[in-house]
């Protein structure tokens, strides 16, 4: 049987010798010369001054012209469902970390006016990794060893993160905190976030680069010329699994997990998105046995939904902070357009490519 998608060889584990140790929060005096968290290449294309850079719709009025955006930290196990604030994110970016469970994290634009979002947990390296070259602030509490070394070395924790050592950045929610483990239970909001990183002196002035290429939001979307795609079954382990159901109505793909729709319990409602990625990776295990580290050295294949359908596409990335690319299947390296909306962008090891399905067809039969 033929497999849908060439990915190339794991990456050898990679040897980070860091402490476990977090900084506290910035101290008064001169600001130490730092670098500013930009991608480590580009821009590979431009988009017009009107156009909302996480989602290609229009910026329209209150746009936060000039200020970073928010990346969070979220906790995905079945005992932190159901979440809250995922339904309102710009991007939603999910990927195995340790023993098969995922973690997502969601990213908005406008961190004044995000909504309150939680279960919050630790930082992982590999969402670092995506996160840099958004050019956004960082919210999470604690870091793996791995996820720490990153964010010491592109001195992201000096200015830009902040960690569960800012105390008053977050909050407990007390009537949850009654029948579940406390990393279930932490939450933050816009108002609460923005005052403690006010307070804590983190650089939030900059505009960040496009996310991908976007057919520009006055025009028609482009058509996927793959197939129809009305259901997409996502396998990330054993453990973890999702589906994703096309709804003509909204035009959006709903996420189902655990079998259970997955809500937003904010604002009651059910998470979807306008554009699903899955996107294949070698996903193995660090020198600790237990962690999970993705290979974004080499380039990978992968899907686009949006509209009903489906295309295959390829992603590149490279260093730590450049950013994830969405290109052609002809090795041209020319980002696709990609339509207007809401994104969810899942990394999945390549070795579930087989357990992964279309309208139930499993992606090798698609490609046999």
């Amino acid at each position: 049987m033929k497999r849908l998608l060439d990915i190339a060889a794991a990456l050898a584990a990679c040897a980070l010798l860091a402490c476990c140790a977090q900084p506290g929060p910035p101290q008064e005096g001169a600001a130490p010369a730092l670098p500013t968290p930009e991608p480590a290449e580009g821009p590979f294309f431009e988009l017009e001054a009107d156009v909302n850079p996480y989602t290609g719709l229009a910026k329209g009025e209150g746009y936060p012209e000039g200020v970073r955006g928010v990346a969070v930290m979220i906790n995905n196990v079945r005992a932190a469902l159901p979440q809250s604030g995922i339904s309102t994110a710009d991007l939603l970016y999910e990927t195995v970390t340790e023993s098969g469970i995922t973690r997502m994290m969601g990213v908005w634009r406008d961190y004044a006016s995000m909504p309150t979002v939680g279960p919050i947990r630790s930082a992982r390296d590999q969402h670092v990794q995506l996160m840099i070259p958004l050019g956004c602030l960082y919210a999470h509490i604690g870091s793996s060893t791995y996820a720490a070394e990153m964010l010491e070395t592109y001195r992201y924790d000096e200015v830009w993160s902040i960690d569960g050592r800012y105390r008053n950045f977050y909050w407990i929610d007390a009537e949850r905190r009654k029948s579940r483990d406390q990393e279930h239970c932490v939450y933050t909001n816009g108002e609460t976030f923005g005052a403690a990183a006010q307070q804590y002196g983190l650089d939030l002035a900059g505009e960040p680069a496009p996310v991908f290429r976007f057919v520009r939001y006055d025009q028609p979307p482009r058509e996927l010329a793959g197939g129809e795609a009305g259901t997409v079954y996502i396998r990330f382990s054993g453990y973890a699994a999702s589906e994703f159901r096309y709804d003509e109505a909204s035009g959006r793909y709903y996420k189902w997990e655990f079998g259970e729709p997955q809500k937003d319990e904010g604002a009651k409602v059910q998470y979807g998105a306008d554009n699903v990625f899955l996107l294949f990776a070698s996903i193995t295990k660090y020198p600790d046995g237990v962690l999970s580290q993705v290979n974004f050295a080499q380039q990978g294949a992968g899907l686009y939904f949006c509209g009903g359908r489906y295309e295959k596409v390829r992603w590149i990335k490279g260093a730590p902070n450049a950013p994830l690319r969405i290109v052609d299947q002809e090795g041209t390296e020319t980002d696709l357009f990609i339509n207007p909306g809401q994104t969810y962008v899942a990394l999945v090891g390549d070795d579930q490519i087989e357990n992964c399905r279309i309208n139930d067809v499993s992606l090798a039969d698609i490609n046999a």
